[in-house]
């Protein structure tokens, strides 16, 4: 994530990719992926195709900035545990729930 200040550990997305970016000296950020939606932006976003970054970069945030939706980013002070990037990683992650429920 390619992300501009926009308040204490905030950024304004700019760029999502899966390449490391940007270029140069300064901090590096890992994009987690955590979102929350008002319903009309939802409403707006689901509605819009695919974009041609989107398509080449396989990140539907792409979607959302090329159409002047801003995205908010939050720095995590660590990471949240699995990352669910496939079907496979979902039912693992199904599994991993289902054996802590109570």
């Amino acid at each position: 994530m390619v992300g501009s200040p926009a308040g204490r550990s905030r950024l304004r997305a700019l760029y999502f990719t899966r390449a490391t970016a940007p270029y140069g000296e300064g901090p590096l950020y890992h994009h987690i992926g955590l979102y929350a939606y008002r319903r009309r932006a939802l409403d707006r976003f689901v509605a819009l195709p695919p974009s041609p970054l989107e398509k080449r970069e396989k990140l539907e945030q792409l979607r959302a900035l090329e159409n002047a939706m801003p995205i908010a980013v939050a720095d995590a002070l660590e990471m949240p545990g699995p990352d669910v990037n496939t079907l496979a990683d979902l039912e693992h992650v199904r599994a991993l729930i289902a054996s802590s429920a109570p």
